[in-house]
């Protein structure tokens, strides 16, 4: 049953990132009013559950601190990363944002007494280049300046301190409660995106689509959105009071990576390079080599 559901929530993340490519929001303003239009229905979606199934949804005092802090990481991961986007270099951002496993894989070790094995290790190791290979482009790479290093620095600490909050909770609950978790993280994350959409509003540039028009012109994808964020991190927030941190998270984490570039070479019929087919192949490998 845990394969399965590990499948189920690898397939969710990929489902959510590629759904992102179906999003019509080019400015900062307009990409937190759509976040926070799915961590709505994300939102919504739970609380009819707990209406429907109450004991499924219990929010004890430990989930509702881990939940708070679960939404607001969740909130500041993608504010850091679209501003990372918008001031650097996206092949490089999308790195950061992808090594963050490293974060919840050590905390596994350091915080939750679990084994640092050698094919753990490998696996980081090919995981970490195969991301390099996948997501840094060749060449005439200019210099970093330090406002996007930092955001880049918050992007993989919020990012990676998402999934470290997830293992504590269930730690903490004895494995319970991940749907109670749920329905408070995107509760605050969705307040947390309507503060930050309220606070940057006024920055848009004059003609630009608000509003209604803008969420009705990303329905499908807040639905996608919101139906892969809330379903693959219920799943994960379960698989993480049953399996240890170290495994878990960069085994997702990396077979996402693989599952979306294939996905964009076989579904939008990408071009992959060299350097690509390098890095799914060390994917490939990584995933081999951590479940020795």
């Amino acid at each position: 049953m845990t394969a399965v559901f590990l499948l189920c929530t690898i397939i969710l993340f990929v489902l959510q990132t590629l759904s992102m490519k179906l999003q019509h929001a080019e400015h900062l303003p307009q990409k937190l009013l759509v976040n926070c239009a799915f961590s709505l229905l994300a939102a919504a979606a739970m609380g009819a559950g707990r209406l429907a199934v109450p004991d499924m949804f219990t929010v004890s005092p430990a989930t509702l601190r881990h939940g708070i802090a679960f939404g607001v990481l969740f909130a500041l991961t993608i504010l850091f990363y679209n501003l990372a986007i918008a001031s650097g270099p996206l092949s490089y951002t999308t790195f950061y944002f992808s090594a963050s496993m490293l974060v919840p894989a050590f905390a596994g070790v350091l915080l939750f007494g679990e084994a640092l094995t050698f094919t753990l290790a490998a696996a980081v190791a090919l995981f970490l280049a195969a991301f390099w290979c996948l997501n840094v482009a060749p060449g005439g790479a200019q210099k970093p300046e330090p406002r996007w290093l930092a955001l880049c620095a918050l992007t993989f600490l919020c990012n990676g301190l998402c999934a470290v909050v997830q293992k504590s909770q269930q730690n903490a609950t004895g494995g319970a409660e991940a749907a109670g978790l749920m329905l408070v993280g995107f509760c605050t994350a969705a307040a947390c995106y309507a503060l930050a959409y309220l606070a940057l509003r006024g920055r848009l540039p004059a003609g630009a689509a608000d509003g209604t028009a803008l969420l009705r012109q990303n329905a499908l994808a807040a639905v996608l959105l919101a139906g892969g964020s809330v379903g693959g991190n219920l799943l994960l927030t379960w698989l993480a009071g049953r399996v240890d941190a170290s495994y878990l998270f960069p085994l997702v984490q990396g077979s996402i990576i693989v599952g979306v570039t294939l996905c964009s070479v076989l579904l939008f019929r990408e071009k992959l390079s060299a350097r690509g087919r390098l890095g799914i192949l060390l994917g490939v490998a990584a995933i081999a080599v951590i479940n020795l």
